[in-house]
């Protein structure tokens, strides 16, 4: 399906640019218009424990958040920030606090009154469990006059109170009145979101930043995409916050978060970006700093191919039509390509092999000759391809300088010449930290996947085992959805909500289940957000109490109040239940 311009003006633009947005203020942090991307990230204790809150807040400033966000789950909670507030205050911070609402208009109404910034979620602030499928135009509309009335007095106090606002929508969190016009997708996220941007412009408040969260990297982008698009068409762009919501853990997290919040970086878009981790908040904010540094030199003289149409949907998953090769292309899978000691080309358990000879002897300036099995590009302007068809696959080497926009470029210069040979991106990028390159390279790769434009891809280091390289490109086609060859966990980062120990339960899940390839599990810090954020998982552990457990089958709790020391067997035993579980190698 083909997007006809200018239905997505902003996006693959011929010289990288920024989308301008509305500039908002969150006390004295500006977010949107010519600001820097800004950073943030969230407290994972207790909202009442002032002492612990207060220290991890401290971490995380230190750490370069520029925005802390805390729970505020009710107006007890909400009235605490003061003393927080205050306590920072004594210690030298000033830094902006975000109140995170869930359900409770009284709970925004007191933080907003104390705090720089609530968040709020259309699919909590509407009616709730009406067990109603349709809609008429009567009870929509009426729907939407009861979420004027109930916003009206959150609004009346963040515009006394000069409060911003984030609207946040959710992936699996919608209400059943959006549900039931656009279905749980990116569209009904993005028309969630619209509705409480005018429901907002019309009471004269206008301090706003809008996200589009999901665990699903694709439906994280589309969805933002498309709200870019209809804020676009509606007169104003209000600022945008970027995040993949319930990220997990470790190497798996990280590159989840690079692919997701590059893909929309690459575009230009983003203002602020928090990265989920299940893990200490300021771990998130070595991540976020490393994703935005890659998008934030950009050549200014530097130009890229645009057709006049764009050759693929940028809010709809496709990949680019291609040729068979050795197994690589058509309807295969992404591959991942090691150059060992072996004839070329040979396939082994989805991997391309072959030899350092010739053809990739002087990988970033090789000229390519006819006949050759392999044709690299660097500028596809200046290469003639192999005349004989169907027999070549394209290694397309990535520069780390702006590789999104570079490659992409040269992969619709492809499409638009109707060449359908299967392209390899070679990625090379000497970064010596090994959780820093995953990152880098799933946020400058990431893209390309998502937008399915590639169908392998090679990362070349000069000291990293070939066994880790191996591992992060399997990582980045698992995050992009391009090849699932492990167990897909959804974790939340924790909050003053969560009554468990869900970094521990996490690595333990992880190491008994590993092997479940294919499976999904969701490992959720509270019933308020899991149930929904969790909506693609097979299996669900999530929080309900303090030290107690409910699993979940897909979306229906099979086994509740569960002591947390006996939850991962009962998980487990599920697992086998459903004749799923396959013993350990």
């Amino acid at each position: 399906m083909k997007a006809e311009l200018p239905a997505f003006d902003f996006l693959f633009q011929e010289q990288f640019t920024r989308l301008r947005t509305k500039e908002v203020f969150v006390g004295g942090v500006g977010i949107g218009g010519n600001n820097l991307i800004r950073l943030q990230s969230m407290t994972s204790v207790d909202t009442m424990d002032t002492e612990l809150v207060v220290q991890q807040i401290i971490r995380m400033v230190d750490a370069g958040s520029e925005l802390v966000r805390l729970t505020a789950q009710g107006v007890r909670e909400a009235e605490h920030l003061a003393v927080i507030k205050t306590q920072l205050k004594d210690f030298g911070y000033n830094v902006p606090l975000i109140a995170d609402i869930h359900y409770s208009p009284a709970a925004a109404e007191a933080a907003a009154r104390i705090v720089e910034k609530v968040r709020i979620n259309p699919g909590n602030y509407t009616d709730r469990n009406t067990g109603k499928i349709l809609f008429s135009n009567a009870e929509y509309d009426g729907a939407l006059d009861r979420i004027r009335e109930k916003m009206a007095p959150l609004v009346a106090i963040c515009k006394d109170h000069g409060t911003a606002m984030r609207i946040g929508s959710n992936h699996g969190s919608l209400s059943e009145r959006i549900v039931s016009r656009f279905g749980d997708t990116p569209m009904g996220m993005a028309y969630a979101a619209l509705e409480f941007i005018q429901v907002c412009e019309s009471l004269g408040y206008y301090d706003l930043v809008v996200s589009m969260k999901a665990s699903n990297t694709r439906v994280m982008v589309h969805a933002t995409r498309l709200m870019v698009d209809l804020m676009e068409k509606h007169g104003t762009i209000y600022p945008l916050h970027l995040g993949v919501t319930e990220a997990g853990e470790g190497e798996d997290g990280r590159i989840r978060s690079a692919a997701g919040i590059g893909t929309l970086l690459a575009d230009g878009i983003g203002d602020t970006i928090r990265v989920s981790l299940t893990e200490e908040p300021e771990n998130e904010l070595i991540v976020a700093k490393t994703i935005r540094d890659v998008f934030s030199e950009p050549d200014p003289e530097e130009r890229f191919f645009r057709p006049s149409t764009l050759p693929f949907n940028p809010v709809e998953y496709s990949r680019r039509e291609t040729h068979e090769t050795c197994g690589i292309g058509g309807t295969n899978p992404g591959v991942v390509l090691t150059l060992p000691d072996s004839d070329f080309p040979l396939m082994a358990d989805g991997r391309l092999v072959g030899k350092k000879g010739k053809i990739l002897s002087d990988f970033m300036g090789l000229p390519v000759e006819e006949g050759d099995t392999v044709a690299l590009l660097r500028d596809v302007d200046s290469i003639k391809l192999p005349v004989k068809g169907k027999g070549e696959l394209i290694l397309m080497a990535v520069p780390f300088s702006m590789a999104v926009n570079k490659t992409r470029s040269a992969i619709m210069r492809l499409i638009d010449r109707q060449d359908k040979h299967p392209v390899i991106l070679c990625y090379n990028d000497n970064e010596p930290d090994e959780e820093l390159y995953a990152v880098r390279a799933a946020a400058q790769l990431g893209p390309l996947f998502i937008d399915g434009l590639a169908d392998g891809v090679d990362l070349l280091h000069t000291s990293l085992p070939d066994e880790v390289l191996s591992r992060i490109a399997y990582g980045i086609l698992q995050a992009t959805r391009s090849r699932i060859t492990s167990t897909e966990y959804i974790s939340c980062p924790s909050c003053g909500r969560t009554k468990y120990n869900i970094q521990l339960a996490v690595k333990e899940i992880r190491s008994k289940t590993s092997h479940l390839a294919g499976l999904t599990i969701g490992i959720m810090g509270c019933i308020v957000n899991g149930p929904g954020e969790m909506a693609d998982a097979d299996y669900g552990y999530v929080g309900s109490g303090n030290g107690v457990i409910t699993l979940f089958r897909g979306k229906e709790p099979v086994r509740k109040n569960i002591p947390e020391e006996n939850a991962v067997q009962e998980l487990i035993n599920i697992i086998k239940e459903d004749g799923r579980w396959i013993d350990p190698q």
